[in-house]
């Protein structure tokens, strides 16, 4: 387990001019958390460039990318910063986030905001990995990808919507961690083979068909219709493939109203 450093990035007012009809003062407060560059990663939004300290360095960054930067990396040597995305655990197949192997950059990134989580049952619970929280129902009875669907209904939920790198990652971990077993996704092709759509009705990215799937998959074997995580447990590698929806297999539920699934 790494350190990590919690502690308050900083609070800084920047007075903006509009045609020189006005001036306004924009605050923005965040917290920023020191990680080990082997647990959390990013995606790099740009350039990098020199700056005196970690605190410039993240002023600079939301300065240029205000509605993206929500990570950086800073190198005490040479007085690089690097402006990052949403931090995320690494996955299989994702090789170009960032800090690479045996960087001596110093990994910043700030926490997202917490969903909403009734936890009053017991069936569900906040789980954090990398400043991003989820409100999750983890089901530790296997069911068939349809009971399982039928069953976070019954809850106000769906199966897990892992349609983001940041939010795969998290599916990816947990499941990892919990099951590290077979785990159904909300992610289907029922209703054109070879279309996959998850199951709030957004289409599977060309982005994320990059580099989700295990190798030769997938293959549609047996009329395969249903999306699966495949641990190292099952002695088939680590990805993730289609299957028989009839399977009965470990599944995650997530609030309808939590948040939207970006």
């Amino acid at each position: 387990m790494a350190m990590w450093m919690r502690f308050v990035w900083l609070t800084f007012g920047l007075l903006l001019c509009c045609g020189g009809t006005g001036v306004y003062c924009l605050e923005r407060e965040a917290f920023l958390t020191l990680a080990n560059g082997v647990e959390c990663h990013t995606q790099q939004l740009g350039e990098a460039w020199t700056s005196g300290s970690h605190a410039a360095c993240s002023v600079e960054c939301m300065v240029r990318y205000p509605e993206t930067c929500q990570s950086i990396l800073y190198n005490v040597d040479t007085k690089t910063c690097t402006p990052g995305a949403v931090a995320f655990a690494p996955v299989p197949r994702v090789n170009t986030s960032i800090p690479v192997a045996n960087s001596r950059d110093l990994f910043y990134y700030s926490s997202q905001p917490v969903p909403p989580c009734n936890t009053s049952s017991g069936d569900f619970a906040l789980y954090e990995l990398c400043g991003t929280t989820v409100c999750l129902n983890l089901v530790f009875e296997k069911a068939s990808f349809y009971d399982a669907r039928a069953n976070c209904t019954s809850m106000d939920s769906r199966l897990f919507i892992a349609n983001s790198l940041v939010r795969f990652s998290v599916f990816w971990h947990v499941s990892l961690t919990h099951f590290n077993w077979y785990t159904w996704l909300g992610l289907t092709d029922l209703t054109t083979e070879g279309v996959f759509v998850w199951d709030h009705g957004e289409p599977l990215s060309a982005e994320q068909d990059k580099y989700i799937w295990s190798d030769g998959q997938p293959d549609n074997h047996g009329d395969e219709d249903c999306i699966i995580a495949r641990h190292l447990r099952s002695g088939l590698g680590n990805g993730i493939n289609d299957d028989d929806c009839w399977r009965k297999r470990y599944y995650i539920c997530e609030p309808n109203n939590a948040y939207k699934a970006k």
